[in-house]
């Protein structure tokens, strides 16, 4: 199935905190993320950004409400039918040790996902890392450094890395130049435009960054305690 619009209806988030009292991360969020239009969300922190990605992503399930990928509801979805779509949607998240093994090589960690979600030879696979582990500003001499010994930035530029080597659709960004240099900033923004103009890619950028929300973006949202406003259109 191609993706070509993920919505999300009503969507809906409760936890529970350390006295048992129920609070709303997420309140009856909805938006409309199509193909090839980049939209970002700003909050500041605990407003639910993060908890809307892994919503999206189905890292988690709502408590109410639905995520629609062409019209199809995603929430009664497994790990079986997630890892078909992995595809064509994937995330970074800021605190990418957790999408990253690190125990493993970058190499190792990029090649796993190319092994799994494209059919790239081993060649081509070798060929596309280096490609991307000089546009996201990562030294070469890092192929086999252990994931636990890169840097909290590398790590977040080497999940990039890992998420675009694999050409999805749509591409959720969680504050993903947060703690870099200004060099390694610009170099991941360029990146990410040159990605976005030759695969048409959409990106779902996560930011307190109004420049970078409005470098990558066509529309802005607001999340204020989780809940959803439209705040401008570039």
């Amino acid at each position: 199935m191609e993706m070509d619009r993920i919505e999300l209806d009503n969507l809906t988030r409760t936890y529970y905190d350390a006295q048992g009292e129920t609070f709303c991360a997420l309140d009856h969020a909805s938006l409309i993320w199509e193909q090839g239009h980049s939209i970002a969300i700003m909050g500041e922190s605990g407003s639910g950004k993060s908890t809307l990605a892994r919503l999206m992503i189905g890292l988690e399930r709502p408590s109410e409400g639905r995520v629609l990928i062409n019209g199809i509801d995603t929430t009664k979805w497994g790990l079986r039918e997630w890892r078909k779509h992995r595809g064509q949607i994937q995330a970074v998240f800021q605190d990418a040790g957790g999408t990253l093994n690190p125990a493993w090589s970058t190499s190792k960690n990029v090649e796993e996902a190319l092994v799994n979600l494209t059919d790239l030879s081993s060649t081509q696979r070798k060929s596309r890392i280096a490609e991307l582990m000089g546009q996201t500003g990562l030294q070469k001499s890092l192929l086999d450094t252990p994931v636990r010994k890169l840097s909290g930035g590398e790590q977040r530029r080497l999940a990039l890395l890992r998420s675009l080597s694999i050409s999805p659709e749509f591409l959720i960004l969680d504050e993903v130049t947060a703690g870099l240099d200004l060099i390694s900033t610009e170099a991941v923004l360029q990146l990410l435009e040159k990605y976005e103009q030759e695969h048409d890619c959409a990106y779902l950028v996560i930011t307190h960054d109004l420049q970078v929300a409005s470098r990558l973006c066509e529309v802005i949202y607001e999340i204020e305690h989780g809940k959803i406003t439209k705040k401008a259109v570039r």
